[in-house]
C-alpha cells in the first residue's frame, strides 16, 4: 500500500488481530482495491493463516502525523425467521 508504511499500519491495527491465529496485521495484509483521495477500500487478509476478512474502508489523512487505532463497527444483527415472514407479507401486499 503506497500511502501507508508499516509503522502506520501497526498503529492503525494495534487493537485488532487475526481472529483465527492471533497474528498482527501488517502492510502486506492490505490490498488496495479502490482509492479516492484519503479513502481507500482494501481487502484485509491474514498473511500467516490466509483468513480473508473481506473489504475494509480506511479514511487515511496523509497530512496527519498521528492516527487513531481502528475499531470494529458491527453491522446489523443477522436476519431471523420473523424478518423473512415480514418481508414475505410485505411483498404479498405490494402485488
Amino acid at each position: 500500500m503506497n500511502s501507508l508504511d508499516d509503522k502506520t499500519v501497526k498503529e492503525l491495527f494495534k487493537n485488532l488481530c487475526c481472529s483465527r491465529c492471533r497474528n498482527d496485521f501488517t502492510k502486506d495484509s492490505l490490498t488496495i482495491k479502490e482509492q479516492e483521495g484519503d479513502i481507500s477500500i482494501c481487502n484485509l487478509k491474514c498473511i500467516i493463516c490466509e483468513k480473508d476478512f473481506g473489504d475494509v474502508v480506511i479514511n487515511f489523512n496523509r497530512k496527519s502525523d498521528r492516527h487513531e487505532s481502528l475499531e470494529i463497527i458491527d453491522g446489523p444483527p443477522p436476519i431471523n425467521s420473523d424478518d423473512v415472514i415480514n418481508a414475505h407479507e410485505f411483498i404479498k401486499r405490494m402485488k
